[in-house]
């Protein structure tokens, strides 16, 4: 087994349901590598390549008959003169020559490919700077079968308001400062602390219910030692804290900004 792993965002191919267009969060060509490869063999050297889509080619997919169909690979040149972008398709006969093996009744079907894929339409509502890792308003989860449509499922998903340690793009909401307000600590209890001037806290399997209650979390002092108690504490102060944002995603209600963050806890200089 191989695994291709991002350091950004990367663009999605797109698919047609219906007569309606929807971004797919997928690569289902990437399923198989040889294919994949013999796909890059077959499309310009000098294409353009960007940071959200290191092969330099988009797929167009649409479903015909309950069967996932691919219908046309797209790809660019850049022009770094004029800063213009012009875009092409593989010609048909090409298609056709490399995907051989999967064209059934003149259509090229993915039967390659087994398994569930993502796609989605509206506003983006969460977003994580690596592959496919970004939610939006509406999502559809189609299961394949050696490239059959078995089975289809539609979610709307949304945000409920309240606190987090970041907004939808990562970005960090609040001061070191301002979280030792909202998460108030007997410090004093710890003379071990003495000349520490932050404590960085992590934070796993936060737990969140529907109205934005933290109902339980791992919390852990990774500078400057390993705190039990006070890691306790901090988590104890955080549950107290209400309300925090809550995600609904694909039908379950998740930690929004809360999941896997590490944040400073800034101590100040006349503690007794």
């Amino acid at each position: 087994m191989s695994m291709t792993t991002y350091a950004t965002g990367q663009d999605g191919d797109y698919i047609y349901i219906d007569g309606t267009k929807w971004e797919l969060l997928d690569r289902p060509v990437y399923a198989d590598t040889a294919l994949r490869n013999s796909v890059k063999a077959m499309l310009p050297k000098n294409r353009a390549i960007f940071s959200s889509n290191w092969d330099g080619f988009t797929t167009y997919w649409s479903i015909q008959q309950d069967k996932l169909c691919l219908d046309s690979i797209q790809y660019e040149f850049f022009n770094a003169t004029t800063l213009k972008g012009r875009k092409e398709c593989v010609p048909s006969d090409t298609l056709l020559r490399v995907f051989r093996k999967y064209v059934v009744g003149g259509r090229i079907v993915a039967t390659w490919l087994t398994g569930d894929i993502r796609m989605a339409r509206g506003e983006m509502i969460w977003y994580q700077h690596s592959f496919f890792e970004r939610n939006y308003e509406n999502e559809r989860i189609i299961s394949i079968e050696q490239g059959k449509v078995c089975g289809m499922k539609d979610f709307h998903n949304f945000v409920v308001d309240g606190f987090a340690f970041e907004d939808v793009k990562g970005r960090a909401k609040v001061t070191a400062a301002e979280l030792k307000k909202m998460f108030p600590l007997h410090l004093e209890k710890y003379p071990e602390l003495a000349g520490v001037k932050r404590i960085m806290f992590s934070i796993k399997r936060a737990c969140v219910d529907t109205t934005g209650h933290l109902i339980d979390c791992e919390v852990r002092v990774i500078r400057p030692d390993d705190n039990p108690q006070l890691a306790a504490e901090m988590a104890e102060a955080m549950k107290a804290y209400h309300p925090w944002r809550v995600m609904f995603i694909n039908g379950e209600y998740r930690a929004y900004g809360i999941q896997g963050y590490t944040f400073p806890y800034l101590l100040d200089d006349n503690r007794e």
